[in-house]
């Protein structure tokens, strides 16, 4: 993201935004507690009265020590007023600049620190403002999903009106630059179909892969030029396969959430469309590669607005054990989502409740909200709890389109505009979607987008105009572009399951509330008060024609005209003949009610087993294949196979599954890092490139390799961050997963880095995981696999019997190893930990590597960050938290392992982790939550709730929230009343 708006902006901040002192009220005379004092007279500290015009009745709220709002009232109209009131009350600013983001709205209010307006016109790309408002204009007046929008915003605005806008409000401490905000003329009040912008946004965040398909697309280009199989370069010709290995679908853990597709009797929410292979191609024709390239541009460009970010390592753990499993009797859901780490966070308690006042619809939901977003989404009422984590299924498609172009130029000077695509044989006029930036203090900016019909809006760096030389005024030619189909670009109102999960009963109620749900699928996972437990992803999958198995070269078969893949993984020719068909019926889409072992967990991986064979076309539905490679669902599945068949499982262990940080690759990897070690400490005569290693280490070099193999062979597969302790064994297990983890990040770019380099694309860093695995398996597993790149004869070495990958590409007198590159990582490891953390190997503790910051996301301005936790001026955490835990735990907070820093990008990244620790016993009695949030509810970093979550979260304790009205009562921090208005 484009960091313009620091410059400059002490002067345009105002209003006490650049002393040394800011403004930190987030209202007129604010209390400690927070309360808004638009009745002075009345706001004595611990209780208030504010009057809202338009409200049904009075509404009474409590705010309990954890500041989490308890809203009692008589109708759905008045929580969502006084919940949207009080939520601006503690984030107001997240969610305005959200919004703003969001809907590409910045530049209009902070137009003079802007005067690039790029950021706002790649983000109306994604058309989130003109969804918003179709889906809100496509419900009836009365729908309950719109009247909870309009009353969510009444809150919202009314806090502007009172508050924002009153002439002695100061931003809190940290968000300075709000006040440049504010003052703007374009400042100003919500509308309601923002809300459902919003909606559709965080659908987005969590299910749109366009960016995936055109770069898997870019890597066979890549992996085809550079090694084919009949190259007379025996090394070039031996990797032709390596998009089957660095590009599987196969998972590095191959486990599912059940055993595939259900069997048609029971249904997500009747026949089988399939997804048919196609008869014949439709050749993508002269599709450039540069058309490919912009299209990742455009998508890289938009990935480094952190507001936009999506993280690769982003993902989510949810189980759910069945009444029978436990040792009360009752069901127990658990659930985890990986979201970005941020101040504030993603997250904000509330507790909506109408029945104690026997009002409407009898309410009585708690959980969390996101910022800027009514209602509950994940949490439990009375009688049923809910969960959710994202599928990975494939609901986006890139199209290359043959564009027809318009000169509205000259001939010397031409100006190609696109008018039509070609589509089965005949020409389709493009729509024109034209958009205005408003720049405050500057110039309207007004650009088109282009739409083709049946697919979606062109990228716009894609667009690859005609090569004509001097085209005469008004004449066509041929150009080329990418389009995007996204099932988010049509009307469905998913905020609709959110309301109707308020009072669901059951887990059969809460898969008929889902029925609605189509955009963002997810895991949804439910628990009940009898005991029952469910899991459903209902949502729209559209089905399609789906052609990827591979040859015997490890290549995805491709249309030998385009040179292409034909599959909805890769950019698809937009001629026709790849188009959405039905979409999955309920009785096919994954669910699961009561299954016989007593769980069902969830993890971001395959679902159903798409992906065991590596073809995810051939299983009779088509859902995607790219699917999170299942480290952390390995380990879930591995412990409540451990515990419950017992019959006995307890809070207490969800509570410690959830912060399961045994390392899983350790496991994985650990014992042949070792042999290889043995190797060079042993006997190195026989492997000439492991021989040259070991002489030039010399007797100092190598007793560096004897002390890192000694410590990792030692390791427990424990991961304690170390800091601060004094056990010798925490210590050797801290130390110990410093240095495999180092070794790991070292000995990826030296097996991967020329390949990727010669193919021009990269992979992520659970790609490289997976594939340093089963680089590392026995010549019998590789083949069994199969891993493509096995060779058991190369480069002229007989019987060389592993992955070509070791062999370094870059050097051509000598064949690398696997054992000479993990030895040479070795080496490269603690030459690396020893500049970093010093001479002292027991002083490399794991968590001064591994630590988190949960970073500010407003660009702070007067000061260096104290809105982050811990504030970047720390002297205690001076890189943030240490934690637990390697890349792919269950208490997940992962790192870049693809280059030998790798580990040291997370320190203050905000990267993704537990967004919450939901845990909760769903007794018939009601439910029994116990949560932590990384930081807290509100954004003012002088007040106590900002961070007062942080410590237990990071400790991994779990406090009981307060549910039933005289533990509210017992433990209130303060009250108010809201009253209707004159």
């Amino acid at each position: 993201m484009k960091r313009w708006w620091l410059t400059g902006i002490c002067a345009l901040a105002l209003a006490g935004g650049c002393d040394d002192n800011p403004g930190t009220d987030a209202g007129p005379a604010r209390d400690a507690g927070g309360a808004d004092s638009s009745t002075p007279e009345d706001a004595g500290g611990e209780s208030g009265e504010i009057a809202i015009d338009g409200l049904d009745g009075e509404v009474e709220v409590i705010v309990d020590e954890r500041g989490m709002p308890h809203i009692y009232a008589t109708t759905i109209h008045d929580l969502m007023v006084v919940q949207g009131y009080l939520m601006a009350r503690d984030r107001f600013i997240q969610m305005e600049l959200l919004r703003r983001q969001v809907l590409g709205r910045l530049t209009e209010v902070v137009g003079l620190l802007a005067p690039d307006p790029s950021d706002d016109i790649d983000q109306r790309f994604f058309q989130f403002e003109n969804q918003g408002r179709a889906i809100y204009e496509s419900l009836p007046a009365d729908d309950r999903t719109r009247l909870v929008a309009e009353a969510f915003v009444e809150g919202i605005n009314h806090y502007i009106d009172t508050v924002i806008d009153s002439d002695d409000y100061q931003p809190p401490l940290g968000h300075d630059l709000f006040n440049a905000m504010r003052i703007s003329p374009n400042f100003g009040h919500w509308s309601p179909h923002e809300i459902f912008a919003i909606a559709r946004f965080q659908s987005w965040n969590l299910a749109y892969d366009a960016f995936a398909d055109i770069g898997r697309t870019e890597a066979i280009r890549g992996v085809r030029d550079a090694f084919d199989p009949a190259d007379a370069d025996p090394r070039l010709a031996a990797r032709a396969g390596i998009f089957g290995d660095f590009w599987s679908t196969v998972q590095a853990r191959r486990v599912y959430t059940r055993d595939g597709f259900p069997d048609g009797t029971t249904t997500s929410i009747a026949p089988d469309t399939g997804t048919p292979r196609p008869d014949t191609l439709s050749p993508i024709v002269d599709f450039p590669r540069a058309s490919l390239r912009g299209g990742l541009s455009f998508f890289e460009r938009v990935d480094r607005n952190p507001w936009m970010w999506m993280d690769e390592n982003i993902g989510s753990n949810s189980w759910v054990v069945g009444g029978d499993a436990t040792e009360s009797g009752n069901a127990i859901l658990s659930n985890d989502p990986h979201l970005s780490l941020i101040a504030p966070g993603v997250w904000w308690y509330v507790h909506l409740n109408t029945a104690r006042m026997e009002g409407e619809e009898s309410i009585d939901a708690q959980g969390v909200a996101f910022a800027a977003l009514p209602g509950v989404v994940l949490g439990y009422n009375r009688n049923l709890a809910w969960s959710a984590t994202t599928t990975g299924y494939d609901v986006t498609d890139a199209y290359a389109e043959q564009v027809t172009f318009r000169n509205d130029g000259t001939a010397e000077a031409p100006d190609w505009v696109p008018v039509s695509v070609s589509f089965e044989g005949a020409e389709v006029d493009l729509e024109v979607i034209t958009e205005t930036v408003v720049v405050d203090g500057g110039d309207d900016v007004v650009f088109d987008l282009y739409a083709v019909p049946h697919h979606g809006t062109i990228i716009p760096d894609s667009v690859v105009e005609p090569d004509v030389a001097s085209p005469a005024p008004g004449s066509t030619a041929t150009g080329s572009a990418m389009s995007v189909r996204y099932t988010g670009d049509e009307v469905s109102n998913e905020l609709q399951f959110f309301v109707d999960l308020l009072t669901a009963d059951t887990v059969a109620e809460g898969f008929a509330a889902a029925e609605p749900f189509q955009v963002g699928i997810q895991n949804f996972s439910m628990a009940d008060s009898t005991g029952a437990i469910g899991w459903t992803t209902h949502g729209r999958i559209p089905q399609r024609a789906c052609n990827y198995w591979l040859d015997a070269d490890g290549a995805p078969v491709l249309d030998a005209e385009s040179d292409l893949p034909l599959a909805p993984l890769f950019v698809m020719p937009g001629g026709g003949g790849y188009e959405w068909g039905e979409n999955l019926d309920p009785s096919q889409i994954p669910h699961e009610v009561d299954p016989a072992r007593n769980y069902i967990a969830t993890a971001n991986q395959d679902n159903v087993g798409v992906t065991e064979d590596g073809d995810p076309c051939n299983d009779g539905a088509y859902i995607g294949g790219a699917f999170a490679v299942g480290y952390r669902m390995g380990r879930i599945v591995q412990r409540l196979d451990e515990m419950v068949p017992g019959g006995a499982v307890t809070v207490d262990d969800m509570i410690a599954l959830q912060h399961e940080t045994r390392s899983s690759l350790g496991e994985g990897m650990r014992d042949a890092l070792v042999a290889s070690l043995d190797h060079a400490l042993g006997d190195p005569s026989d492997d000439a490139a492991l021989q040259a290693v070991v002489t030039a280490a010399g007797t100092e070099g190598m007793a560096d390799v004897q002390a890192v193999r000694d410590r990792v062979a030692a390791w427990t597969f424990a991961t304690p961050h170390g800091v601060g302790a004094t056990d010798d064994a925490e210590i050797a297990d801290s130390v110990a997963t410093t240095i495999f983890n180092s070794l790991v990040a070292n000995v990826i770019p030296l097996a991967f880095d020329d390949e990727e380099a010669a193919i021009g694309r990269g992979i992520g860093t659970q790609q490289a995981a997976r594939m340093m695995e089963w680089s590392l398996m026995s010549s019998a597993d590789q083949q069994a696999l199969p891993l493509y790149t096995y060779a058991e004869d190369y480069a002229g070495v007989t019987g060389y019997a592993d992955t070509v990958v070791w062999d370094d590409l870059t050097t051509d007198t000598v064949v690398e190893t696997r054992d000479e590159r993990v030895t040479s990582a070795a080496l490269a490891a603690v030459a690396w930990l020893t500049e970093n953390l010093g001479d002292d190997w027991d002083q490399w503790r794991w968590g001064r590597l591994h630590a988190v910051r949960f970073q500010q996301i407003v660009v702070p301005v007067a000061d260096p960050g104290v809105v982050s936790i811990p504030s970047r001026t720390s002297e205690e955490y001076p890189i943030g938290f240490p934690r637990d835990g390697d890349y792919g735990a269950v208490d997940v907070m992962n790192f870049g392992l693809t280059s030998p820093g790798g580990i040291q990008t997370n320190p203050g990244s905000g990267r993704g982790g537990p967004s919450q620790r939901l845990v909760v016993e769903m007794t018939p009695e009601g439910p029994l939550p116990h949560n932590a949030l990384p930081g807290g509810q509100r954004e003012d970093p002088e007040d106590p709730h900002h961070d007062d979550e942080a410590m237990i979260w990071i400790t991994n304790e779990r406090p009981a929230l307060w549910f039933e009205r005289d533990d509210i009562e017992s433990h209130a921090e303060e009250t108010l009343a809201f009253t209707p208005g004159s």
